[in-house]
């Protein structure tokens, strides 16, 4: 670039004077009057051809280090065994014991031991409680003192507590057949206080009459098939009078099961 700027100077340099040389002859010439110009010829400029440039020479790779493959030689090392002694074993230092001294022993105490454990008993589960043999079951309910007569009676009651009528009482003695009661379906209240209500009632005599007497439950009059279990019921002769504590009347109460 900086050649081609210096020729061109040089180029323009040339102009300049050769155009200076021109003027010149022509102004000498129109001065001179006797002289007729003539047409002289115009000079002829030689091209002249401007420097071609001169390509900046390129960064020349260096060459590449191709590198010798080196061939290691194996070079055997002999291992030479060095004998170590092995270290022998130092004894310890026999202590030496030091005189025994009186440490007095703790005064054993008495401890008690635990009682050993008892084995606990298993209890059985209870028995199953049997079906009832009977659909009624009977029970004594009082008894009363009664000069004047000799008598069974009491109550029929239903499973839940109410009164159960048109049931029919057995009651009879050792000898004797006895006689049939029918249960009703009203209550007899008898004496405030005393405990005597009744819904049936049979008459042995009309006296203190002693004697044992059997009662129970049965399906009919005139039957002796007991539907409960046979109560007894014992009577005397003597003390009867009221709270003497003779027994003349004897009352049952019979429910179903």
């Amino acid at each position: 670039m900086r050649n081609r700027v210096v020729i061109l100077v040089i180029a323009i340099t040339m102009l300049v004077g050769m155009m200076a040389c021109s003027t010149g002859n022509l102004l000498s010439r129109r001065s001179d009057p006797t002289a007729t110009p003539t047409k002289t010829p115009k000079p002829t400029f030689t091209a002249t051809l401007l420097p071609t440039n001169t390509p900046i020479p390129t960064n020349t790779q260096p060459p590449t280090e191709t590198p010798t493959p080196v061939t290691p030689t194996n070079t055997p090392v002999i291992m030479t065994a060095t004998f170590t002694p092995i270290p022998t074993e130092t004894q310890p230092p026999t202590a030496t014991p030091a005189p025994p001294t009186n440490t007095p022993r703790p005064r054993p105490t008495n401890t008690r031991r635990p009682p050993a454990p008892q084995p606990t008993a298993t209890k059985a589960p209870p028995p199953p409680t049997p079906a009832p043999q009977f659909p009624w079951r009977g029970e004594v309910g009082g008894t009363f003192s009664n000069c004047g007569l000799t008598q069974v009676m009491g109550l029929t009651l239903a499973s839940n507590g109410g009164v159960a009528g048109d049931i029919w009482i057995h009651y009879w003695a050792d000898g004797w057949d006895g006689a049939w009661a029918k249960s009703s379906w009203t209550v007899d209240k008898g004496y405030a206080g005393e405990g005597d209500e009744k819904n049936w009632d049979g008459t042995i005599d009309n006296y203190a009459k002693p004697g044992v007497w059997y009662v129970c439950v049965v399906p009919e009059q005139g039957s002796w098939d007991c539907l409960s279990n046979k109560m007894t019921a014992q009577t005397v002769h003597e003390p009867c009078n009221p709270g003497s504590g003779g027994i003349q009347v004897v009352r049952f109460v019979f429910q179903q099961n």
